[in-house]
Formats: structure tokens, C-alpha cells, sequence
């Protein structure tokens, strides 16, 4: 079987987990979903939990785990990350360090290569395979038609020409190159399909809970966003979430030995979608799960309009806010001393100020945040808005206005209402969004910071700038993200005060 189908190495999350709910442990869902349809094909899959911000080709010590794996599989024969353009440089001194250290093919997934195959392709040559869009179904494939080789054997006559038969893949074996249907991106047509494989979950994975991807996209097309399924919406119905949860459940039991000894935490689950309400008749269904079973909400992440889709009058849906009732959010088995701190609703908000929000093209106006965190206040469901402090075309007046509003709802609403800290200070316009092709249009492309240009001499039309994140024109907003870059605990009325006293300057 191993020499039909080869062996595949993944990485449980090269990112640090962005908060500390979590745990350092938690898998990726790219990694869980993958690797579960690899076993389910039959690929023997091994992991590894390095983590990219710490990896350096030249320190052992921050590769001795990774040196450790390759040591200990060395028939390991394809090797898959997801890249973004926040690490490339990160991501290609990896690969090129396993290029030298291994005889595997590379590849990499996600959104970088999904929007820009041409472009990564060009500026990463040691990618062997651009995978564009959901790889757990064209993967699995990839590796029979590999058959167990390696890149040093490179791609025989057959080998290229069923290449050539799937889509979403771009390939090379430095000798030939192969379009295999690289202009689509791959999605998954019916995303129950898609299975999850427990028993790839160790203590680590699990001590903390679960943060599920059970949807892909949402409705809604910010100017900033690089989701692969901006527009789209497709998730797992309620039936298939409760059979994960049972499958989930059963694990814990094996990896615990009885239901006494797993941690309270264990049970909870986090929805890190895009938008969890997206579909409100579905969201429904698969909270009314979570009230009569052992398991509990740990978070759930949606954006404003969610709550108004349908709704007749200028107020939230009454359907949606009944059902974020505060004892969802509670562990049922044991106490968990975290949960009365935790958030229990992530709001992609992004600003307060009217003018902000057209900007970013979020559909909505401050009214109908305003609105909705008090009726989520005023049932003691704990919220944290996302904010983002400023864009390139950000005024001192919008600002003013962001950060007021904030002022006032946190005193109205009180303690269950908060911004997640550290706030975004710059809106970051990545390569080929809405936002920054806006800049373009608009000759603002000096107002964006750059850590560097990808550029192939000869060939403009690759041409990749890595962006940092938006440099405000004004000069007092400027200052202001200056201040408040990578701080917690902001006090916003003292803000608020220094932002006003500069504004009363500007108009003397």
C-alpha cells in the first residue's frame, strides 16, 4: 500500500494559534481536513507541529523536530503547507531548506497560491505543486498518480498525461511543466463529503476544545477580503456536525480513558467561520445540538449583517438573538475557570464611523451595530468587535467618530461588549483585493507599506509587492496608530480626549 500511495508529512498549524483560548496545540482545519482524506485514500500521513515564525535553516534548534520527522520517515515522498502572503519569505526558506533535506515533492495550498498560481509558481521554485482552491479531493489523487516516487524521479510520460486530466493544479519536475486545469479553483461540491478522521487527534489537540470550520465563505464582499469564496457560502449540514460531534465525543473517551478524566474544556467547540449565521435556518439547527449533549459553544464568529438578513423591522433577528443563550457558551461537565472571561460572539464589525464602513464595503451602517450590541449586551452574550483602526483614506473626523462611538458603547452596553485587543491599527489592502486595486485606481499606492516586492527582471507582469498594511494620509491618524500599535488595555476616553484636542487644532 505505502509503495503505491507514498507517505505525506503536513503541519498540525504553522501559525501560532492568535489567541490563548485555544492553546498552542490546535490543528489547523486545512491539515485536519487533508490529512483525514489522505488516511480515508489510504496515504499514510505524519505531522509535525513546527512553527513557522520560529524556523531558521540555519538554528537546529529550531528545526530539530522538524530534522527529527524527516530522520524518522525518510520514505516520506510529499510534503504540503498552506501559504499566505503574511510568511512567504518565512515559507520559502523552509522549502528550500527541505528541497537540500528531503527527496519529497513540495507543494503548497491556500489562499496566496489560490489567487496568484502564476505568481507563486514564478517566485517560489521549489514548490512543486500549486494546489488551487480545496485540496481534499484532488490531493489523494496527486499521490496515486505519483506512486509512491520522488521528485528526483521526476514525471514519466503517463505520469504528466493524468496530471493533465485533473484541475486546480499548476506542476513542475524542473525538467517540464504541467497546467493541470490550473485556471479553476477547486471547492467541494457537497461538504459533508468532506470527513474528519479523529483519530488523528492526540491530548494536545483536544485539551483545549475545537475551533471547526464547518463553512467555507460567507455572503458578504468586503473590499479587503482574500477569502477564496468571497460572494460564496457552502456548509456542513446540521446532521453531519452532530455525527462529528458524537465521533469527537468518542475520542475524547479513548484519549482520556473515561468520560471523568476529559477536561471541561475539552468539550467546548469554536466556529471559526467566515460567518457562522450566514445561513440562519442551519446555524439554528446545529446550536439546538449543542442543548442536549455534553458539549458546549466555546465561540462562534459572524458579522453584522447575519443578524438582520430578513428581518423585517430595523431590528436584530429575534430567532438568532433567543438562541445565543449565555448558558450555550457554559461547560456542562465540570467548571472551567476561563469560561466566565470568555467572548462568547466574534463580530467582523471592522469600525464604527458611517463613512469607514462604505469604505470597506461591509453594507451597513453604525445604527445597525449600534443596535446589536446592545440587544446582545442586554442578554449577557459576551462580544468582541473586530476594529480596524485605520485605511489609507482614513480622516482625523472618521476616526473621531470611530473611537466615540466606541466610548459610548462600551459605557452603555458595559462589560459585555469589548474590541479585540490589540486593535488592528492599519487595514492591510494584500495584492490583488478590492481594496488594493483601489489604491491603484486612485494613485494611493504609495500609502501602502511594503516588506518588499517579488519581482522576475524581464517579466513585470509578476510583479508581487508583500504589503504590511495601509499608510493613513493624515498626519493625526497616522500618530494615533502609531500610539496604539500592539497595545492592550487602551483607554479609549483618554484616546478619545487626545483625538478631539486634535481636531480642535486642525479647525483653529
Amino acid at each position: 500500500m505505502a509503495a503505491a500511495t507514498g507517505k505525506v508529512l503536513l503541519f498540525v498549524n504553522l501559525l501560532e494559534w492568535p489567541g490563548k483560548e485555544m492553546g498552542a496545540g490546535h490543528m489547523h482545519q486545512a491539515t485536519f481536513f487533508l490529512a483525514s482524506a489522505l488516511k480515508a485514500a489510504g496515504v499514510p500521513v505524519v505531522l509535525t507541529d513546527l512553527k513557522i515564525s520560529r524556523f531558521l535553516a540555519d538554528d537546529p534548534a529550531s528545526r530539530s523536530g522538524l530534522d527529527a520527522v524527516l530522520a524518522a520517515h525518510p520514505d516520506i515522498n510529499w510534503i504540503g503547507l498552506t501559504l499566505c502572503d503574511a510568511y512567504f519569505e518565512k515559507a520559502a526558506e523552509l522549502l528550500r531548506y527541505l528541497r537540500g533535506h528531503t527527496r519529497a515533492w513540495l507543494a503548497v495550498g491556500g489562499i496566496m497560491p489560490t489567487h496568484h498560481p502564476q505568481e507563486v509558481f514564478v517566485h517560489l521554485p521549489e514548490a512543486d505543486f500549486i494546489v488551487r482552491g480545496a485540496g481534499e479531493e484532488v490531493v489523494p489523487q496527486l499521490l496515486r498518480i505519483l506512486a509512491g516516487g520522488f521528485y528526483k524521479d521526476g514525471f514519466s510520460p503517463g505520469q504528466a498525461r493524468a496530471l493533465r486530466g485533473l484541475d486546480g493544479v499548476l506542476a513542475s519536475d524542473g525538467r517540464s511543466i504541467v497546467w493541470a486545469g490550473a485556471e479553476t479553483v477547486l471547492r467541494v461540491s457537497d461538504l459533508d463529503a468532506s470527513k474528519l478522521d479523529f483519530s488523528l487527534l492526540q491530548r494536545e489537540h483536544a485539551a483545549s476544545g475545537q475551533a471547526w470550520s464547518m463553512s467555507r465563505g460567507c455572503h458578504q464582499g468586503c473590499s479587503f477580503c482574500t477569502s477564496m469564496d468571497r460572494g460564496r457560502f457552502a456548509g456542513k449540514s446540521p446532521g453531519d456536525v452532530g455525527r462529528l460531534l458524537a465521533a469527537y465525543g468518542r475520542r475524547l473517551k479513548e484519549l482520556y480513558g473515561s468520560w471523568s478524566s476529559v477536561p471541561a474544556s475539552a468539550f467546548g467547540i469554536g466556529f471559526y467561520d467566515d460567518d457562522f449565521f450566514a445561513d440562519a435556518k442551519r446555524a439554528l439547527a446545529i446550536l439546538k445540538i449543542f442543548s442536549r449533549g455534553p458539549f458546549f459553544v466555546r465561540f462562534l464568529q459572524t458579522g453584522i449583517n447575519a443578524f438582520y438578513r430578513g428581518a423585517s423591522t430595523g431590528e436584530p433577528d429575534e430567532r438568532l438573538m433567543d438562541s445565543l443563550r449565555p448558558e450555550l457558551f457554559n461547560p456542562r461537565l465540570g467548571s472551567d475557570s476561563a469560561a466566565q472571561e470568555r467572548t462568547h460572539v466574534y463580530l467582523g464589525t471592522e469600525s464604527f464611523s458611517d463613512a469607514e464602513l462604505e469604505r470597506l464595503g461591509k453594507g451597513y451602517g453604525f445604527v445597525r451595530v449600534r443596535r446589536l450590541a446592545e440587544a446582545l449586551s442586554s442578554r449577557g452574550v459576551r462580544q468582541a468587535h473586530h476594529f480596524i483602526a485605520s485605511n489609507a483614506r482614513t480622516r482625523l473626523e472618521d476616526l473621531v467618530e470611530s473611537v466615540s462611538r466606541l466610548v459610548e458603547l462600551r459605557r452603555v452596553c458595559g462589560p459585555a461588549f469589548n474590541v479585540i485587543e490589540p486593535v488592528i491599527p492599519r487595514l492591510c489592502s494584500f495584492y490583488g483585493t478590492a481594496s488594493w486595486r483601489g489604491l491603484v485606481r486612485d494613485k494611493l499606492t504609495s500609502q501602502a507599506r511594503l516588506r518588499g516586492r517579488l519581482s522576475c527582471p524581464g517579466f513585470p507582469e509578476y510583479d508581487y509587492p508583500l504589503v504590511e498594511g495601509d499608510i493613513p494620509l493624515d498626519a493625526d491618524v497616522r500618530a494615533f496608530v502609531n500610539r496604539i500599535e500592539g497595545r492592550t488595555g487602551v483607554d479609549w476616553e483618554s484616546e478619545l480626549r487626545e483625538l478631539s484636542s486634535a481636531g480642535a487644532g486642525q479647525s483653529r
